[in-house]
């Protein structure tokens, strides 16, 4: 998904405006992602393929077996957890676009636990303590551009970028010496690892976390006071701190928030799929994270509904170019159609795009 990754960036910093009303809401995403898919099956026709065949083979064959199911939570689940982080974020009109780097340290903390000596001495524990530190790691990498938002007004949406490589680098320089294990650039495989919903899957526990925590977050977001005060300070910053609300400490909150749910989708990818840290271990999923709370319109139902559709587009790829021989990069076309008919969605209905000033 870092394929879409510009596009993503230099919009994104509207994404936590005002929505639009309810049918309209409800209606832009399945539109947006018709007219994407309608644009789509003109590529898929100029290949000389049948788009009906296509779709088929990317977005229902992955659902007729629980082994291709397994295959799409590898997907689903990391991109359902920093779906739902960056859009704590969102809602105070902060944009985090640092969930790369915030889900490497999460996978990192996975690691420090999981393999020896720590991961043999505590064994089955070993998962626990790591999904610990990994969401302490990631809260507190995303606690650098809290801090300096607050402290400094500095923007949180180059901050978060540029720790990305900062991470990125570190986790290369881990891998390829102080944790290396063997000839490869990575660590040495975890004392354990999620338990498994079905044997003959790659199903496990982290879809039942993230799903668990989709909940929570809506929960959070719609009936709490913190919620409240987070979506005041996104609505307007001028009337939210006339109302009582610390808009620093929010801001800083929101930022930690987000930043440990992608360090939980870190430890979640470490122990429930890969099992070694290794380079490109967070994947595309800090940016496909963002697309799918934009396309989910930070509703939990919504976000969960995005993330398996990105999820099925990244897990069916692989198939449809086996069956019609289109390409697999395909599917970077399509999400950013998808992203493009959202925009010009909210550019219509009349959202802006970008944000407001302070004094909004």
């Amino acid at each position: 998904m870092n394929r879409v990754s510009s596009l993503v960036a230099s919009m994104v910093g509207g994404l936590a405006e005002k929505r639009q009303g309810g049918v309209s809401k409800l209606l832009l995403l399945p539109a947006a992602v018709a007219a994407a898919m309608l644009v789509g099956s003109v590529f898929i026709l100029a290949v000389g393929a049948n788009p009906l065949e296509a779709y088929y083979y990317m977005l229902i064959r992955p659902l007729t077996s629980v082994t291709a199911l397994g295959e799409v939570s590898m997907y689903f689940t990391p991109l359902l957890l920093v779906g739902i982080g960056v859009s704590f974020a969102f809602h105070a009109k902060l944009s985090n676009l640092g969930g790369e780097g915030q889900m490497l340290f999460g996978a990192l903390g996975m690691t420090l636990m999981g393999i020896p000596p720590v991961g043999g001495a505590l064994g089955f524990w070993s998962l626990p303590a790591g999904i610990l530190l990994g969401i302490v790691l990631g809260a507190g990498w995303a606690s650098i551009a809290g801090y300096f938002k607050f402290k400094f007004r500095a923007s949180e949406i180059i901050i978060t970028l540029m720790l990305n490589y900062v991470a990125r680098q570190i986790i290369s320089y881990l891998v390829f010496y102080p944790l290396r294990s063997g000839a490869e650039p990575q660590s040495a495989k975890l004392a354990a690892a999620l338990p498994k919903l079905w044997a003959s899957s790659r199903l496990n526990w982290g879809v039942l976390i993230a799903l668990a925590l989709t909940v929570v977050y809506g929960v959070i977001v719609r009936r709490t006071a913190f919620g409240y005060r987070l979506r005041a300070l996104g609505g307007s910053k001028k009337a939210a701190v006339y109302g009582g609300v610390p808009k620093d400490r929010y801001y800083f909150l929101a930022m930690v928030l987000s930043g440990a749910l992608c360090g939980l989708a870190g430890a979640l990818q470490i122990s429930g799929n890969t099992m070694r840290l290794m380079e490109g271990v967070a994947g595309d999923f800090g940016f496909g994270g963002i697309v799918v709370a934009m396309l989910g319109g930070l509703h939990p139902l919504g976000i969960a509904a995005a993330a398996l559709f990105m999820a099925l587009l990244s897990a069916g790829s692989v198939t449809m170019q086996v069956k019609t021989g289109i390409p697999t990069s395909f599917t970077s076309v399509l999400e950013a159609l998808i992203v493009l008919f959202v925009l010009l969605g909210m550019a219509v209905g009349g959202m802006k795009l970008g944000k407001k000033g302070d004094g909004s």
